[in-house]
């Protein structure tokens, strides 16, 4: 069924501020990973202090973790999912370095706990809060890693089951239904879960976990809905991934429209450039809701990205900001 959405439909100086806030963090990304130049990489004032994620998701350290040493492991199917949960509910991969793949048979939830425990004794914390949203608190006890063992534990009991409903999924958002339902996780867990699954791989010829894309469909979080939201007109209230799918197939003509030279990454596999997927677009729009919050004087970011200092920043990105 066609969309609705049309360039109208949306607020044009907030959308130009939109391409341009992506246009410049991925370049951010170029000049300082890419080139290896020395820093500062931007003159936008809030790029220089706040700390954004990269557009591209695979860029992340710890979705590369999660590609490297999970998906691409030389181990089944059944066992990789396993472990891409449990890296994405505990998020910190120095953890799961230390708590060692995980084959379903072999699961010791009381292994678990001792490496969870002797991580926090050490003064660390186990876990990241970029993940700490799920539902592992319900499974009896007040110790979160003795909770987590369990929750586990009880997916290992089910897993032939759960794998099997996972594997026969006819789609991707069938495929978000089955994970989300699984204790502990949720909306946002499943969703971090499921575009993992669909990261092309190497021991796969090319070929992700599950035969889906990212561009086949996407969950706007509530980060993303509020960007979503901020980016229409007022009088316009299209579905959510009728929006994201507007973004993202208007990517090019809309960075040629702003003049805007986007920095595209490189598919190392076909050596072409790799277009913002729908679930790149999806964490775009989280990122943006924040940016413009801290642009408006409405918001802060929680974590600091420190840049040498130089010239006077220009105004170039959060130009127009509306309060």
């Amino acid at each position: 069924m066609a969309s609705d959405v049309t360039f109208a439909s949306f607020n044009q100086e907030r959308l130009d501020i939109f391409w341009r806030f992506v246009c410049e963090r991925q370049m951010v990304w170029k000049k300082r990973v890419l080139l290896k130049l020395p820093p500062p990489w931007t003159d936008d004032p809030i790029l220089r202090v706040e700390r954004f994620t990269n557009i591209y998701r695979e860029l992340d350290p710890g979705t590369q973790y999660v590609i490297q040493e999970v998906l691409e492991k030389d181990a089944t199917k059944e066992d990789k999912v396993f472990n891409v949960m449990l890296y994405r509910l505990i998020g910190r991969s120095e953890t799961h370095q230390r708590v060692g793949f995980q084959q379903v048979k072999d699961f010791d939830p009381a292994h678990l706990v001792r490496v969870l425990h002797a991580i926090r004794d050490e003064g660390k914390s186990p876990y990241t809060a970029a993940y700490l949203v799920s539902g592992y608190t319900m499974m009896g006890t007040h110790d979160k890693a003795e909770n987590i063992a369990r929750l586990f534990g009880q997916l290992q009991r089910t897993y032939t089951n759960f794998y099997s409903r996972l594997s026969s999924c006819p789609t991707s958002e069938a495929a978000y239904e089955v994970l989300r339902a699984a204790n502990g996780f949720g909306n946002f867990l499943a969703y971090q879960v499921l575009v993992d699954l669909l990261y092309p791989l190497a021991c796969y010829d090319g070929k992700p976990l599950l035969p889906f894309s990212h561009d086949d469909w996407a969950a706007a979080g509530p980060g993303a809905q509020r960007g979503i939201k901020m980016l229409l007109r007022p009088e316009t209230d299209p579905p959510t991934l009728d929006v994201m799918r507007w973004l993202r197939e208007h990517q090019h003509e809309e960075f040629a429209r702003l003049g805007l030279a986007f920095p595209f990454l490189i598919d190392e596999r076909t050596q072409q450039p790799k277009d913002i997927s729908l679930a790149n677009i999806q964490n775009c729009l989280c990122e943006y809701h924040k940016y413009i919050k801290i642009g408006n004087g409405t918001g802060k970011g929680r974590r600091k990205f420190a840049q040498p200092a130089a010239a006077p920043a220009q105004l170039t990105l959060g130009e127009g900001f509306a309060r």
